[in-house]
């Protein structure tokens, strides 16, 4: 068993390792508020978007609609992932589980050509660590998701599109439902369909209350770009989220299990020193014996 100088020092470094995993839980907490409020405008901006569609499509009925981002090509070849993961560590399975799914999708893809193209520190990591191949890496990016480059993003993926380099664009990302639920998902994003489009099973009305101009098809046109580059912000948003999330939770686990070791050895100090103290007792009581015999 160790002596009470060692246990002594094991102590005083759980004990420390405590206060930083408390205080890395309350800054992740924190952030995590933040990030869910730009979830939540988010989301309303997507759902504004929809409704502008919808009353476009209504209006529209009986026109012809199309734009190149919604040509669908089959059977579909080549597609261009986009994955959004972490740029730190210290947040458990996180990262891991983007790294998974990373090479789950490329096994269902064996078949077919693939380009990635990855959003954060930890996928280029993980590919570099594989020796996967990757079209481009973004890893220096500010810590708020509401400032990165997303116009960029949706250009280099509307660029392949548009172009003929790939037939389908996805977005792999963990989309963020709460604090202690987060889905790994992939989602398309190219090309547009009637989900992206705000069409639903129920016709769409015409208020009357609103003019469009110059033309419908015009602003059809206009807005239709606005959807993947608002897709691409609410994945970026809904992976921060689950980041700081994830590592909230981490750091709460560990501040749990820090706690937990330091009274177990504070309990085996308590002992360790209680048996020197019975065995010096002993020795004065037998050296008093002796001395007396």
């Amino acid at each position: 068993m160790a002596g009470t100088k060692e246990i002594r020092r094991r102590l005083a470094s759980v004990r420390s390792t405590r206060k930083i995993t408390s205080a890395m839980k309350l800054v992740s907490a924190a952030k995590l508020r933040r990030a869910q409020d730009s979830v939540t405008r988010s989301r309303a901006y997507t759902t504004a978007l929809n409704e502008l569609l919808a009353e476009l499509r209504a209006e529209a009925a009986g026109l012809d609609m199309i734009h190149p981002l919604m040509e669908a090509r089959v059977p579909a070849k080549r597609a261009l992932v986009i994955v959004i993961g972490g740029s730190r560590g210290l947040c458990g399975a996180y990262n891991g589980n983007i790294g998974k799914r990373i090479e789950s999708l490329a096994r269902e893809r064996a078949g077919q050509e693939t380009q990635w193209l990855l959003i954060g520190r930890k996928p280029g990591e993980h590919c570099r660590r594989v020796g996967r191949e990757y079209l481009k890496s973004y890893e220096e990016l500010p810590e708020d998701a509401n400032r990165w480059p997303v116009d960029e993003f949706a250009a280099d993926a509307e660029r392949a599109f548009l172009n003929g380099e790939v037939d389908e664009v996805f977005v792999l990302y963990a989309r963020f439902k709460s604090a202690m639920s987060m889905t790994v998902t992939l989602d398309q994003i190219l090309p547009l369909g009637s989900k992206d489009l705000g069409a639903d099973d129920a016709k769409p009305t015409v208020s009357g209350l609103t003019i469009f101009e110059p033309s419908v098809q015009e602003l059809f046109a206009a807005v239709l770009p606005r959807i993947v580059r608002s897709k691409l912000r609410q994945a970026g948003l809904d992976a921060k989220a689950s980041e700081y999330a994830s590592r909230m939770t981490a750091m709460e686990s560990a501040t749990k299990n820090a706690g937990d070791l330091a009274k177990k050895l504070q309990l085996t100090y308590n002992k360790v020193r209680q048996s020197g103290i019975t065995s010096e007792l002993l020795d004065i009581i037998g050296g008093a014996e002796a001395i007396k015999g």
